[in-house]
């Protein structure tokens, strides 16, 4: 509507300017090195308008001409970036493929076309990593590390290249520059880890405290590192003579974690020491309404040493009433009452036991010693038990879920895989199912 407008007042403002001049037409006289020009205003303004029109013309031609070089070059330019970005795309479309050759080829080609190597850094990087080639990887996330925009790209992919060579000290110090550039959740957890494989407790346990900040853990799950790590920093006080530190971190642990057997372990022991019978028992029987173990059993008989055969019996029926009818309950009662030559109770206790298709090896070795000691001498019935033990399900232990190492002692990290929480406390495959799984793969 406004141009309207406009084109409206421009036509009638030039209709009136004409009709004007019509009215007063006027001459105009022009001598110049003896030529003489007579025109009227009209006509001259006509010519003016001529000469402004061809004289616009003239200096656009010019300016076309002079920004044709600039303009080429530009399209060029164009026409290379859209052939590096397109080298970026296939680049990566061979990363995904597993390509690395035709990854480190495209790599090459966009850091040529795209002129800026910073830009094609990140394909050379994983490029090389596809490759296998360490130094090419260490020389391309060394140059993103560089840059302030992309160094928690480089120091996230040199993290990950001196994992794979084995390199430790690099990656603790890799992970702490990466925390303090940005505390994201992978920097935090490459931290902790390599606190953690150091044996750096504590500070491992500090990582962990700024967990609500930067969420690289989910809670219970900081929650059980932080009950590993203060089990383990116990166990160490407790050997290095620190008493009072080692019974402050095991009641942190267990007001967290009843359960935790080591910690329940080294608490009954330390109050057992200080002469806190209730308190070491209190701990025990908490840990057993939770965790059965055999561990707990001894340490229970262990704070009456004075306790005898009939004694330790009551008391193991005490202790094994907080979990009915477990296994290790059973076990414990069986073997009390088996030294205060209580037959009947030992065998009613083991019967359900080794009524199992694979009974435990412990029940069996039991049972083998109750027909010695009930009848006095090495038995027929005696030697069938004894035969029976070797097929019989192994007694559990502390083996790593990583790797499947045993170990005789509970620890934070595996000894052989360095896995953290990595022990648990499990029985181990008989052999009789050993034996018929090898059956079953080898008619199938």
């Amino acid at each position: 509507m406004v141009r309207i407008l406009v084109y409206v007042i421009a036509v009638v403002g030039g209709i009136g300017i004409a009709v004007w001049l019509a009215d007063h037409p006027g001459t105009v006289t022009l001598e110049w090195q003896g030529w003489r020009l007579d025109t009227t205003v009209p006509v001259l303004l006509l010519l003016l308008v001529l000469l402004t029109g061809v004289l616009a013309v003239l200096w656009r031609l010019l300016g076309l001409l002079w920004a044709l070089p600039h303009r080429m070059h530009q399209r060029h330019g164009e026409r290379r970036r859209r052939r590096g970005y397109a080298a970026l795309s296939a680049g990566f479309a061979a990363i995904a493929a597993g390509d690395a050759g035709r990854a480190t080829k495209m790599a090459n080609e966009a850091g040529r076309r795209l002129g800026d190597p910073e830009t094609s850094l990140l394909l050379q990087a994983q490029a090389a990593e596809l490759s296998g080639d360490g130094t090419a990887v260490r020389k391309y996330y060394g140059l993103l590390r560089a840059n302030p925009v992309t160094e928690m790209i480089g120091l996230k992919g040199l993290i990950t290249e001196a994992h794979r060579t084995g390199q430790h000290d690099q990656v603790l110090d890799l992970a702490r520059r990466a925390v303090t550039v940005q505390p994201v959740d992978w920097a935090v957890r490459a931290l902790f880890k390599a606190l953690v494989r150091e044996h750096r407790w504590a500070d491992a346990g500090a990582a962990l405290a700024h967990n609500h900040r930067t969420h690289a853990f989910k809670p219970h799950e900081a929650e059980r590192y932080q009950i590993v790590l203060d089990t383990q920093q116990a166990l160490e006080a407790d050997a290095a003579g620190d008493r009072r530190t080692a019974l402050r971190l095991t009641r942190r642990v267990l007001r967290k974690e009843a359960g935790m057997v080591p910690a329940s372990l080294l608490a009954a022991r330390l109050y057992h020491v200080e002469g806190k019978t209730r308190k070491a028992a209190g701990v025990v029987e908490d840990a057993w309404r939770r965790t059965p173990h055999p561990g707990l059993a001894q340490a229970y008989f262990d704070i009456w040493p004075g306790d005898d055969a009939l004694k330790r019996t009551q008391r193991a029926e005490r202790l094994a009433v907080r979990n009915p009818d477990h296994p290790e309950g059973r076990l414990m009662v069986a073997g009390a009452a088996l030294e205060a030559h209580l037959w009947g109770q030992a065998r009613s206790q083991l019967a359900p036991l080794l009524a199992a298709e694979v009974p435990p090896q412990r029940a069996v070795a039991l049972m083998a010693r109750l027909e010695q000691l009930e009848h006095d001498d090495a038995t027929t019935t005696a030697n069938v038990w004894l035969q029976r033990v070797s097929m019989a399900s192994p007694d559990a232990g502390w083996r790593c879920r990583n790797c499947g190492t045993d170990t005789a002692q509970w620890g934070a990290c595996c000894a052989h895989c360095d896995g953290f929480d990595a022990l648990a406390w499990v029985a181990a495959p008989s052999r009789a199912l050993s034996r018929r799984t090898e059956r079953t793969r080898a008619v199938t």
